[in-house]
């Protein structure tokens, strides 16, 4: 018996299901072809070899039982041939029944690659449709214009892979995937995923109240962000923060660093890597050869150990979202 419709409804069943998801998505119809075709290429490949053998195993068998029934007319001993028929018979379908068996096998390993082919497919496309529709609302709401710096930390531009910390590392922003011509950027904050476009912003909690993350620009595959998270953590009410803003703000350190920002001091021999700033222009959170961060007030020091000796880290100063550092060895 031919095997062909048992592979062609597989095949059937596949395509059915291939035809669901692209009606159920009409995001990157080019995507779709490809993957369609690169999964059932293997399938479609493995379904034409095995009927193939079939086909030709059942022609066989049709030779072998006509050349049979030839001897037997022209033979006497009908009932030795009969015998011998029979055993050639149930040879064959022993054989035929194991052929089936790795047809069965092999149709449904290449199923079970086609589905696995098209579930990373559907989660690759609901993850683009989600940036672009974070690009286009942020264009639509920001009319072209970026989220307000005012009153917020911004970080230098960060790469895929490279996270910015704010309110003294308590809201952590992890840059997972930046997509400059659509204009949006994929973000874990504190272990949330969002996508942003420019000029998106995003709420996140912290302590009792909650605190705004935006992406500030995107340039050259590499994402601004900003937060006022440092003002919301200090916990002050709208009334203090207003006398603060109205405070003369204290000056900017000479060569100063930003927070986000790795000093390299010492002729390289320590990494100071600047967590965050005091509100109040008191201190700085600097972790220093590593990833442990300690509060500093200006003025003071902080002692380290490295392969040559012991060094010093100072504090010159803390004013205008920059701090000051200066080190020695020896």
């Amino acid at each position: 018996m031919s095997q062909k419709p048992i592979i062609y409804g597989a095949v059937g069943i596949v395509l059915g299901f291939l035809g669901g998801v692209a009606a159920g998505s009409a995001i990157n119809g080019s995507k779709i072809t490809d993957a369609v075709g690169r999964a059932m290429g293997p399938a479609q490949e493995a379904a034409s070899q095995a009927a193939s053998s079939q086909q030709a195993a059942l022609d066989g068998l049709s030779e072998r039982i006509a050349a049979l029934e030839a001897a037997m007319s022209e033979d006497d001993g009908g009932e030795d041939i009969t015998a011998a028929l029979g055993e050639r018979l149930d040879a064959m379908k022993s054989e035929m029944q194991t052929r089936l068996e790795d047809l069965s096998a092999r149709t449904r390993t290449q199923a079970e690659a086609v589905q696995g082919a098209l579930s990373e497919l559907s989660g690759g496309m609901q993850e683009a449709a989600q940036m672009a529709a974070a690009a286009v609302a942020a264009r639509a709401a920001g009319g072209g214009e970026g989220a307000s710096a005012e009153g917020m930390t911004v970080t230098d531009p960060l790469g895929v892979g490279e996270t910015a910390q704010f309110a003294d590392g308590q809201v952590r922003a992890f840059v997972s995937r930046v997509d400059p011509a659509g204009g949006s950027v994929r973000l874990m904050v504190n272990g949330e995923a969002t996508a942003l476009g420019s000029g998106g912003t995003t709420r996140v909690a912290l302590g009792d109240g909650a605190c705004t993350v935006a992406v500030m620009g995107l340039d050259d595959g590499k994402a601004t962000l900003g937060s006022d998270c440092g003002v919301a953590a200090s916990g002050g009410s709208e009334e203090g923060g207003e006398s603060e803003a109205a405070a003369a703000p204290a000056e900017a350190p000479e060569d100063g660093h930003r927070a986000g920002e790795v000093a390299s001091l010492a002729d390289g021999k320590l990494r100071v890597f600047v967590s965050g700033l005091a509100d109040d222009g008191s201190a700085a959170r600097i972790a220093v050869n590593g990833v442990q961060t300690q509060l500093v007030n200006a003025g003071e020091s902080v002692e380290v150990e490295t392969g040559e000796g012991a060094c010093t880290v100072t504090v010159t100063g803390v004013g205008n979202g920059m701090v000051g550092l200066e080190a020695s060895c020896g």
